[in-house]
């Protein structure tokens, strides 16, 4: 969509950025606390009835955990990945745990978080196909591939491990770098 702008002076000489209306596209979000997107995320499947009765725990730091990459994308990858974990969840395990770790204090390791499905067991097939080739997973892990190719997408990792009480998906974000000396 776009919205028509008065302008009170010609184009391109930022006329219109000081009387016109401003534009409804407003630009993504590059430094954003990956605790608060957790939280909204959950909100959000919460309010849309998403979740089927799965209790999702939310661990998180006390304070904001701040990552340099899309909100949009990081937003839509905690959508995803709990999403996911509601629709996979058991019967006997139906406790779903985020948990959110924040950057190393020299700026070398990004924040970190993991979303842990108890009583889900992947196949070796299954964890090759999200990883590797998403076009060729089926159904149920389509999501799990989506949320693979958005935090590609954001320079980040995906990786899928096997726990003792089910599977955990655990996401690496880009490192901050330092911010100064």
């Amino acid at each position: 969509m776009s919205a028509a702008l008065e302008t009170n002076g010609r184009p391109g000489d930022g006329a219109a950025a000081s009387g016109g209306l401003e534009s409804v596209d407003l630009p993504d979000v590059f430094q954003v606390d990956v605790a608060a997107s957790a939280r909204d995320a959950l909100k959000l499947l919460g309010a849309t009835r998403r979740l089927h009765g799965v209790e999702v725990a939310l661990e998180l730091p006390e304070y904001p955990v701040m990552a340099r990459v899309s909100r949009r994308r990081l937003e839509q990858v905690f959508l995803l990945l709990i999403a996911h974990a509601a629709d996979t969840a058991t019967p006997e395990a139906s406790t779903v745990r985020v948990v959110v770790d924040p950057p190393d204090d020299f700026g070398e390791v990004g924040p970190r978080f993991q979303v842990v499905m108890p009583g889900v067991a992947l196949s070796e097939r299954e964890l090759r196909s999200v990883v590797l080739s998403p076009l060729r997973v089926g159904t149920t892990q389509r999501r799990l591939a989506r949320a693979r190719e958005l935090v590609d997408a954001m320079g980040g990792e995906l990786s899928v491990e096997r726990l003792e009480t089910g599977t955990g998906v655990g996401i690496q974000l880009p490192a901050p770098g330092l911010a100064s000396f």
